[in-house]
Order: structure tokens, then sequence, then C-alpha cells
């Protein structure tokens, strides 16, 4: 790891700021402006989450289009885009003024933060370093993990002295006036990197072994081995988010304590950033494709610690086996489809598996929520979610055998 560091600091440093500036985009960082925003705006509890959600929604459909121009649009310009298109989702929510104008803000933020930014930044790193792109996409997404410890504390602190639209304005200000140049510098001379790895792909092209050719998306989407590795590579994004959106009432029902829940997430964000370097290194020894059937089983097993533990404890265990499959996913997914159908097209293929994730994350709190509304308890929403797990790894191990 430390001779990757060293041969390709700047592009993993590319890397971890474009995961660390999706910040804006993602829940944890909209939801610490949400008090604000309803009252501001006069919206329930309810509103906000309808916009949220339909946000959301949208923007899993916009992904497979836009996804496709990483393919096609030189990464430097793409990426200083992406920022920009940040900036603008700031300053977008910091004028709302009411439904329409705050949905659009949503679906900017949600577009250009949460799922381009983390986009470009995984597919960077599995398309250019190839030799270690498990690791590498490892530890790119540590700029994540670091914004999701260092941000929200910030936050809280700034807006005691700033009012919230002032504070979003500095975050565009931060776009523009620190991440775009520092950006720009890092990928200075990325062009002959990449004139060499289309020389590198060009010569694939013309070898006759057709396993080393590079996948469009529509031949992917003929594929029934990326539907078979769908459930489990999007298994932390239906699971987690959709337990963790409804987790005081978790809480509650298991009679744990809020205090002792806010140190475990503590415990499952170390633990998060420990499974994505562990997962990552897998990745480069055994491969994607013979891991991935596996990394759904943490999560199955916390599902079923919740359906059949009670104990105070039990609340640590449940989020660190969590974190131990989102974060090995997150490393391995990209390296997982790199894999199958090669690096040339690998924009327009992470975009539908994007969307697909998105869709499974806007989707799960609603689901779960009528469930619970209907009287399933969450001991019975943890044995579904077992199954759901054991379903997965069935069918990404049946994808592995036709491999």
């Amino acid at each position: 790891m430390k001779q990757l560091i060293q041969r390709e600091w700047r592009l993993l440093l590319f890397g971890f700021l474009m995961t660390f500036w999706s910040a804006p985009g993602q829940t944890y960082f909209i939801a610490l402006f949400s008090g604000e925003l309803r009252s501001d705006m006069g919206l329930s509890h309810g509103d906000f989450g309808f916009l949220y959600s339909a946000a959301t929604l949208l923007s899993a459909v916009i992904i497979v289009w836009s996804g496709t121009f990483l393919d096609r649009v030189p990464l430097r310009r793409f990426a200083l885009l992406v920022v920009a298109g940040v900036a603008t989702a700031c300053v977008c929510l910091a004028f709302s003024q009411g439904t329409w104008s705050l949905l659009l803000a949503l679906l900017l933020l949600r577009q250009f933060g949460q799922s381009l930014m983390m986009m470009t930044a995984s597919t960077t790193m599995v398309r250019y370093i190839r030799s270690s792109p498990g690791t590498a996409n490892a530890l790119s997404s540590m700029g994540y993990r670091f914004g999701e410890a260092l941000l929200p504390a910030l936050i809280v602190a700034a807006l005691v002295l700033l009012d919230w639209r002032e504070l979003l304005l500095m975050c565009a200000g931060f776009s523009l006036v620190v991440m775009i140049p520092l950006l720009h510098r890092l990928l200075a001379r990325h062009a002959v990197r990449h004139r060499q790895y289309e020389a590198s792909v060009q010569a694939m092209e013309t070898s006759v072994d057709d396993s080393r050719r590079h996948w469009q998306r529509h031949e992917v989407l003929r594929d029934h081995r990326f539907y078979l590795l769908l459930p489990a590579v999007c298994s932390a994004a239906l699971l987690f988010t959709g337990f963790i959106f409804h987790s005081v009432h978790l809480v509650e029902s298991k009679s744990w304590s809020l205090h002792d829940w806010s140190f475990w997430f503590a415990a499952y964000a170390i633990t998060s950033m420990f499974a994505a370097l562990a997962g990552g290194r897998l990745v480069d020894r055994i491969g994607a494709m013979r891991l991935i059937a596996w990394l759904p089983l943490p999560i199955g097993i916390a599902c079923i610690s919740l359906a059949t533990m009670h104990a105070a404890w039990s609340a640590g265990l449940f989020l660190c086996l969590m974190a131990l499959t989102a974060g090995s996913v997150a490393s391995a997914s990209s390296p997982l489809y790199a894999e199958l159908y090669g690096t040339r097209y690998l924009g327009s293929i992470k975009s539908a598996t994007s969307a697909t994730a998105v869709l499974f994350s806007a989707l799960s709190p609603v689901a779960m929520g009528w469930a619970l509304d209907a009287g399933v308890s969450f001991e019975q929403l943890g044995w579904i979610g077992a199954g759901y797990c054991a379903m997965s790894i069935i069918l990404a191990l049946l994808a592995r055998r036709a491999s």
C-alpha cells in the first residue's frame, strides 16, 4: 500500500477529495439542515421526506444518462463540471423559497454530490490504477468516511454562528475556490495517462481473447450475471439505509439508549473504514468476483442478531456487522464490473448500477415504514433481511459459476 500511495498519490488524492466533497449530496449532510429548512418553508416531516425521496428517485433516473459522459468527456473537464454542479446546488438550496425550488436544489445535490462525485472517483480508480484497483478504490473512499466523521460536528458548530443559508453559500465558495483549483492541479498531466490507457484498450480490442474485450452497457444489460450480482452489490444500500432511516424507532423498540447508539455508530464508522481497506486488499489478491458472493454475509448475520437479541451490546454488534458489508462492498463493486466487463465503458455501466443502488436506498425507508405501520416488528424485518442476504449469496454464487 505504501508503494501504491507513493506512486499514485495524485490520482488517489483526487479520488479522496471527490468522495470527501460528495458530502453536500449525502443524507447525513442534508439532514443537518432539515430543521431550519422545514421551519423556514413551513414543511412537515412528511413533506420534507417526500421531497427528498422524490429528488433521490429522479436522480436515480438521470444518472443512467449523465453517468455515460464519464466515458466520453475528459476526466479533468468532467470532474470540474461536477464540482461546479455541487456549488450550483448549494446556491440553489441557499436561495430556495418554496416547494419547487427546494425540490430542484435537492435533485442537484443528489445528482452532482451523492451520485456523480462518488461514481467519478470509483470509476477513475479502477480505470487507471490497474495494478491495485481494489486498494485504490478503498483509499479513495476514505474521503467519504473522513467527511462523515468531520463535517457534522463542524456544521453543527457553524450553525450556532451563521444562518444556514450563509453556510450553504460558504460550501459553494469552498467548491469554487478550493476544490476546483486543487482538482485542476492534480489532473494537470492526466491527458498523457489517458492516451496511454486508450492505447492499451485498443490493443486489447484487437486481441482474439474475448474475455479481454470491453463490454458496452447494452451488452451488459443482456448478460444474466449482471442481474444475479445486483442483489449482493445493493445489499448495504437496501438494508443499512432502511434500518438506519428508522433508527430512532428501532432504538425505542429495543429499549436501547440513544446515547449508546451514537457511541456504537462511531464504532460503525471505524469498522467500515477498516472493512473498506481490507476489502480492497482482498479484491487485489483473489479478485472481486470470488469475493462479492460472501460480502452480504455479515449484514445477514446483523439482521439475525436484530431478530434474536435485545441486550444493549447487541446494538454495537448489529452496526459493526453492517459496517463490514457496507465498507467491503464499496471497495469491491467497481473492480467487480471492471473484471467482468472491462473499463472503457465503465462509467455507463456504473451509472446503471448506481441508479439501482440509489433506487434501493430511496425505496427501502418507505417500504420498511409501511411494514412498521402495518404492525410488522423489527424482529420480523430482521428475518426478512437475513432471507434477502441468503438469496443474494446464492444468486451471486450462480453468477460466479456461470463466469
